[in-house]
């Protein structure tokens, strides 16, 4: 089914676009007479089949959402239903389409020679809207031919004209001398982006080629921007002399000058690959082309790179050419290795276009990708390197699985965006490296079993339509994962390749013709990995795809001498300890509280057994690690390990001990990263990590702590090192282990996984504090050789060992470590920021990060530690770093806030001992009140010069300011500080970056008293003015979902402080609470904590002001918003509002007294009312039903509102 498109006018002064789509329908019915086509907020202004004038029927249901169910003088919040039932057609799974053609008379379905079936138009034919038939292996690919090239080909074209559209396509006005116009389309919505610019059969089932033919200006100077007085505006010459570029999907074929103007040019494409409505786009503006594929370094094989790559390009906005490069720089090698491991480039060239504006997370089209220019960045920006390389590199591998390659249904979407994440992982492993991998899985792993709690399973996913991409990260988090265990998996069985030869035979598949319509199902993907493993996958795809949840595992293990074995128990406890319902959250309070409302089930099934095989690795005396799989089967199984082991445990403290210069070339080693000579390390067990800070100086220096005699007597005498559980990564669990923690700090000093070692930090974490894990994390921090994740996490682990029974050695060791890197010689002032090497950068950032978590006995930070951390902030100097420290200062001041944030939990306990000692020797006294307000003054001047500073020399997208806004959103959620609003609203206007102004408007909505001080009303209406106005749609939307998140934030957390609209530092008050106000207290704490009882409080404070409901009105009858933004405001207005049947009817009601005529003779009459009033005539035909009423102080009457229109007929008399 070809679709030929013609854009003959697109306007930026009208934001209009005038065109022509040209449909080949392919019928299968004789008697087929009319077709339903997607169309929305557009105006059709003709149809023609087969070249003749046709009739059709437009019903918009879009737009008639706009309009009030019922007249403007009985409008009402409460009526919020209405609007659903209006909206319901088009946030419904199954669309009818809006548009229906009706053929003509002379048009009729004919058949057709079946000798010219030849003729074709795709690969494979098109089928249903939402799912893809099974086609067996029986049927022929002629029979298929033959079956659906029956019948003679219908054309149907539909002229249309589209004038300020809402969704699906959006233009960029030049409001700035940094803007430049540009319009692009935008695919967030699935089956609805499209067909609101463009008549076609949506979704992601229906593909056929594409063909675009559109007319622009020729450039910049040839558009015409008119104000309403028709006075034209001047360009500047160099921007006016700029060519207007369009990017589209497909090829380009012809690139000509217009017949009849001279000043416009025609552009056209064709894409002759099948692919959905969903993944076509295009975007046109004054862009320019950088072409990506000549950044390859001179000393690549060009050769091996000739035969494979493809070209890749990216287009941007003038001035943003350096920032593209920097960028994009790897994206030839991410194309290069995706041709090489898994299949061909599906289309014909691969281009990025940033936009201004975009949504940060857009479906990808065929060989485009339009991508908001908030992701480049700057040489001189080292956070953004990985998520930005990690989400350009996931858009590419989306070409192969997400665009050529589509789900079969909704329950089959894991699949596609699982292996477009899991092979875009498999380039970042070869980019980054192995550990930089395996760390981000495991901690990927770890968030999955935060928060696969009270979820739908991924092969069921609850979605709500339209489906919004952005609510897709759990599965985006969680597929790859399970792919990779999977691939695991499947490779240990019977010497499979695993995932490696499953992927790319489904691309393989795909580009053959073989995979029906390019349809992926859940099915069809377990057949192809069991069909290349040999194995049963049923279980496996039954507990992870079709099942939610986690396992947990208790393990306890003894070495029984007697019979040479190790015993070990498994138990599964998930069924006990895995909570039924997952914590609330801000961002999803919205959804949570609309299933609570709808009487859907917010708790979780807990699978009691998960089954599959385990690794279990056991390092045994000689060091030798031995691999053992268990297959489990059950809640608890008991094993019995073969020992192998006949020699002596290696005495590695005691060999250390007795080369002591050998162990300063290794500590010297470790911490500098020079090379030593091999013959100082003769007799040093080489394989053993954190072996510095060894010598008798470094010892006392660093307050450092040894194993005891009797504990190294009993390291000697285990039977084994230490072992590991799950060593191949093959499950997504939590498992807990009873070994020795010597075990576990062998572990860490000797197995080279960086896994392995992040589960001895975690082990440490929760441990008891005690001074030789303090040690163990120091020498871990201080060895250069361990990868610098495992390095941060041990820094923010050692904030858990400042406390009084160490005697703060936690945090003397992290003062001592940032001050040996960062610090002059004996000083704690720091140094010049240097942050060549990167991953002394995230140390820099993370230490002070882990000082602010150290708290005293009333639950504060010590006040040294403070005035430490703002001096860090203070004394900051980066003139001759050769990066930015935008990250840096942003990293320093959420360190400050932390250590400032949390009030006092208990009454201070005074023992009048009143020293300190920055090294943490002397006594711990509680902060002294009025030295705690002063330090937060200072905080706060020293927060808000960073934002002055940022104001005169701004940073990469005022990352300062953003940071320094949230900063103090916290802080007054907690009452240390009064928000300012006038200071926030300064932040928030056009012409600032998306992110600062979001987070502007976050902390302008999470004040409770805005919704309810007089004063706020002015600021509110501000509100929802942007939203409606704003020429972002990106902020348009994010703002009311900030508008959900408000309400969640605001009734789950208790705010501190006098919670007044102002500024300034809060009081620092304790109040002494009575018992009654204490059981109160509790109580509230509970409403807060469950969804119930938040819906309570949202209504409570939120359902009768009065300009929260003219806005959320507003907002419902604007034609301004898009369906996605409507059907958010609606789940918003259900949380606040009850629905009332019934409808205010104001009628003009005679006087009660009355009229009197006197004589007063001489031809003079007086006419007045009497002092006494008459009675009132009773209300006839007046409905007897509950809720009927009249009131006559306000002269109402209210009547229920019925479902269906009838004529009420009230006499008043």
């Amino acid at each position: 089914m070809p679709e030929a498109t013609r854009l003959n006018h697109v306007d930026f002064a009208s934001r209009t676009i005038i065109g022509s789509s040209e449909i080949t329908v392919l019928p299968t019915d004789p008697t087929l007479k009319s077709i339903h086509l997607d169309f929305r907020q557009a105006k059709v202004t003709g149809v023609f089949v087969n070249g003749k004038a046709a009739l059709w029927d437009y019903e918009d249901f879009w737009s008639n959402t706009s309009s009030p169910p019922f007249k403007e003088s009985a409008r009402t919040i409460h009526q919020y239903n209405q609007f659903e039932d209006k909206l319901a057609p088009v946030i419904h799974e199954n669309l009818s389409g809006e548009l229906v053609v009706h053929f003509p008379r002379g048009v009729k379905v004919q058949p057709q020679d079946p000798f010219t079936t030849a003729l074709s138009f795709g690969n494979s034919p098109s089928f249903s809207r939402h799912e893809s038939p099974e086609i067996t292996a029986a049927t022929s690919s002629l029979a298929r031919t033959d079956l659906y090239n029956a019948f003679v080909p219908i054309t149907v074209r539909v002229e249309f004209r589209l004038t300020e559209p809402t969704m699906g396509l959006t233009f960029i006005e030049k409001n700035s001398e940094h803007r430049y116009e540009h319009a692009y389309t935008f695919s967030n919505l699935y089956g609805m982006s499209t067909s609101s610019w463009l008549p076609c059969v949506d979704g992601l089932w229906e593909r056929c080629s594409w063909e675009f033919e559109i007319t622009v200006p020729k450039t910049m100077g040839d558009i015409k921007r008119v104000q309403a007085d028709g006075i034209e505006h001047d360009k500047d010459e160099e921007d006016a002399e700029r060519d207007i570029v369009v990017v589209c999907i497909g090829d380009l074929q012809q690139e000509a000058t217009h017949a009849f103007d001279h000043s416009k040019k025609t552009v056209t494409f064709v894409l002759t690959s099948p692919v959905a409505a969903q993944h076509v786009g295009f975007a046109v503006g004054p862009f320019v082309q950088t072409n990506l594929s000549e950044l390859k370094e001179s000393d690549e094989d060009e050769g091996h790179h000739s035969s494979s790559s493809m070209e890749v390009y990216a287009y941007s906005l003038p001035g943003r050419q350096d920032e593209v490069v920097n960028t994009c720089m790897f994206m030839h090698k991410a194309m290069e290795f995706f041709v090489r491991e898994y299949s061909s480039y599906p289309f014909g060239s691969f281009s990025l276009c940033f936009v201004e504006d975009a949504l940060d997370d857009m479906e990808p089209c065929s060989g485009l990708a339009i991508v908001s220019d908030r992701h480049l960045f700057p040489g001189d920006i080292i956070d953004q390197i990985y998520p930005v390389t990690k989400y350009l590199t996931t858009l590419l591998a989306s070409q192969w699985s997400s665009v050529n390659i589509v789900p079969k249904n909704w329950n089959s979407l894991w699949v596609t965006i699982g292996i477009s994440r899991y092979i875009s992982g498999m380039f970042l492993r070869r980019l980054m490296g192995n550990n930089e991998y395996r760390f981000r899985l495991k901690k990927d792993a770890e968030r999955i079993c935060d928060l696969d709690i009270g979820r739908q399973p991924i092969g069921h996913p609850d979605l709500e339509f339209p489906i919004d991409k952005s609510t897709l990260d759990f599965i985006g988090l969680k597929a790859p994962v399970i792919l990779h265990i999977l691939d695991r998996r499947l490779t240990k069985s019977g010497g499979s390749f695993g995932l490696t030869r499953v992927i790319p035979k489904i691309f393989w598949q795909a580009m053959s013709g073989d995979l029906t319509n390019g349809c992926l199902s859940t099915s069809h993907f377990q057949r192809l990995c069991e069909k290349v493993s040999h194995a049963k996958l049923d279980s496996f795809f039954q507990e992870w795809v079709h099942g939610s949840g986690y396992p947990i595992f208790r393990i306890t293990q003894r070495f029984n001498k007697k019979k040479m074995f190790i015993e070990m128990g498994i138990r599964q406890v998930q069924n006990v300890e895995m909570p039924k319902t997952g914590a609330l959250r801000e961002d999803s309070f919205v959804k949570d509280a609309k299933k609570y409302l709808h009487g859907e089930s917010l708790e979780s099934t807990v699978r009691p057994i998960f089954t599959g095989p385990m690794t279990i690795r056991i390092h045994e005396a000689d060091g030798t690690p031995y691999e053992h799989v268990v297959n489990i089967k059950d809640s608890f199984t008991k094993l019995d390990i073969q020992y192998n082991t006949k020699y002596k445990r290696l005495k590695r403290h005691l060999r250390n001990r007795e080369k002591p210069s050998a162990n300063v070339a290794v500590a010297s080693a470790a911490t500098s990263g020079e090379p030593i000579d091999d013959g100082e390390l003769d007799g040093v067990l080489l394989h053993s990590l954190g072996d510095v800070l060894s010598t008798d100086n470094d010892m006392e220096e660093w307050r450092l702590t040894e194993w005891t005699k009797e504990e190294e007597d009993q390291m000697t005498n285990e039977a084994f090192e230490w072992l590991r559980v799950d060593s191949d990564f093959e499950w997504i669990c939590m498992i807990y282990i009873n070994q020795p923690d010597y075990m576990y700090a062998s572990q860490l000093q000797q197995d080279r996984d960086v896994v392995a070692q992040y589960e001895c930090i975690r082990y440490f974490a929760d441990a008891k504090p005690s001074p030789i894990y303090s040690t163990i994390l120091v020498r871990t921090l201080m060895d250069r050789r361990y990868y610098y994740g495992i390095r941060t996490e041990a820094a923010l682990t050692l904030a858990k060992y400042a406390i009084a029974e160490l005697d703060w050695i936690g945090r003397y060791h992290l003062l001592k470590a940032f001050q040996v890197m960062f610090c002059f010689p004996d000083s704690l002032i720091p140094e010049a920021n240097d942050f060549s090497d990167f991953s002394t950068y995230f140390l820099q950032k993370a230490i002070p990060l882990a000082l602010s978590e150290v708290k005293d006995g009333a639950g504060q930070t010590p006040l040294p530690i403070k005035e430490f951390l703002l001096d860090l902030l203070r004394y900051n100097e980066n003139s001759n770093n050769t990066f930015s420290d935008c990250y840096y200062l942003g990293a320093l001041m959420t360190a400050i806030s932390n250590a400032i944030s949390k009030p006092p939990e208990q009454m201070p306990q005074f023992n009048f001992d009143f020293t300190f000692d920055v090294n943490g020797k002397g006594a711990n006294g509680v902060n002294d009140k009025s030295a705690e307000a002063q330090f937060v003054e200072k905080a706060m001047v020293e927060i808000e010069r960073c934002q002055r500073i940022d104001q005169w020399m701004p940073s990469y997208q005022n990352v300062v300011s953003t940071i320094a806004i949230s900063i103090k959103e916290k802080l007054s959620q907690l009452g240390t500080i009064n928000p300012s609003v006038r200071d926030l609203l300064r932040y928030s206007h056009a012409g600032l970056f998306d992110t600062l102004r979001l987070t502007a408007f976050s902390a302008i909505l999470s004040i409770p008293d805005l919704y309810t001080a007089p004063e706020s009303k002015a600021t509110l209406r501000y509100v929802f003015k942007t939203i409606l106005t704003d020429h972002s749609y990106h902020v348009r939307l994010c703002m009311i979902k900030l508008l959900g998140r408000s309400l969640g934030k605001i009734s789950m957390y208790k705010y501190g402080g006098s919670g007044k609209l102002g500024g300034g530092v809060g009081t620092f008050l304790i109040v002494e609470e009575s018992g009654g106000e204490i059981a109160e207290s509790r109580k509230d704490e509970y409403r807060r904590s469950n969804v119930e009882g938040c819906i309570e409080i949202v209504k409570e404070q939120f359902s009768e002001v009065d300009i929260l409901k003219t806005g959320f009105w507003e907002l419902l009858t604007s034609p301004a918003l898009g369906v996605l933004e409507k059907r958010i405001v609606l789940d918003i207005c259900g949380i606040i509002y009850d629905v009332r049947p019934t409808r205010l009817v104001k009628l003009r009601i005679p006087d009660q007294k009355e009229i009197v005529a006197k004589n007063l003779g001489h031809g003079k009459i007086k006419i007045y009312r009497a002092d006494k009033p008459r009675p009132l005539p009773p209300i006839t035909d007046l409905p007897r039903s509950s809720g009927a009423g009249i009131d006559m102080e306000s002269m109402t009457v209210t009547l229920p509102l019925p479902q269906n229109r009838i004529k009420l007929n009230i006499k008043i008399k």
